[in-house]
């Protein structure tokens, strides 16, 4: 190992890490404000969304402030080092891209919810960013995966309804993986979906066998979906 490289590496991911700490503590706050905003809006009982993280009954744990920080300036890094175009702050997309799909990803696992106020704005951030070439795509190729992948998935629901009479995936999901589609294209988000359909389903079982689920609980696909994504797109 070159070790004459280590300061310049130092200096180069110490802002990444500071800059991805600092945004990881404003998330967790958010992770309560945003749903209970979202439920005030649409005039629902507070507690009535409630995922296998407890709802917006249960306060804020304190671990939370160390391990979201920490997880979403890893990230900033990981994003950072990634980096394929030949200035450095073009990672910054990918940095927001990450601590918005981990800020889902959570509030997801505590109340169910997918926000449109979160989903819809990534989804055009993609398309923007798709214009200005940040993105594998450019502008009308983010459009078409968006209608493809919106068009795919919905009629797969409908489908999925008609047969079983019963939902087979949310429509925040949908909205999310759609809003991939404008980051990444159509044959990654279906890599993506491959992937967060066995990791929800492993999940699901284990957590079924460990902690308990009753036949009413509400299982979110949507922290699934995150991992697959921030495994598959940011490597």
């Amino acid at each position: 190992m070159n070790f004459a490289h280590v300061p310049h590496l130092v200096r180069e991911f110490i802002p990444w890490w500071f800059s991805g700490a600092m945004t990881g503590l404003l998330l967790v706050p958010l992770i309560r404000i945003i749903p209970r905003k979202v439920l005030q809006s649409a005039k629902v009982p507070l507690y009535e969304w409630e995922g296998p993280g407890g709802g917006l009954k249960q306060p804020v744990t304190h671990i939370r402030y160390i391990w979201v920080p920490v997880l979403n300036a890893s990230l900033w890094c990981f994003a950072a080092a990634n980096n394929s175009l030949p200035y450095f702050w073009a990672a910054l997309p990918d940095a927001c891209l990450a601590s918005m799909l981990l800020l889902l990803a959570l509030i997801d696992w505590d109340t169910t919810l997918l926000p449109d106020r979160i989903v819809l704005p990534l989804g055009a951030a993609g398309l923007v960013l798709s214009y200005y070439g940040f993105t594998p795509q450019n502008l009308f190729e983010s459009v078409i995966s968006v209608v493809l992948v919106l068009g795919l998935l919905t009629g797969l629901a409908l489908l999925f309804l008609r047969i079983k009479d019963m939902s087979g995936i949310g429509g925040g999901d949908i909205k999310l993986l759609a809003a991939l589609a404008a980051w990444w294209g159509t044959v990654d988000v279906l890599y993506v979906i491959l992937w967060s359909s066995v990791i929800t389903t492993v999940w699901y079982l284990l957590w079924r066998r460990f902690k308990g689920l009753g036949p009413e609980d509400e299982w979110p696909f949507g922290p699934a979906i995150v991992l697959a994504a921030l495994a598959w797109g940011l490597s």
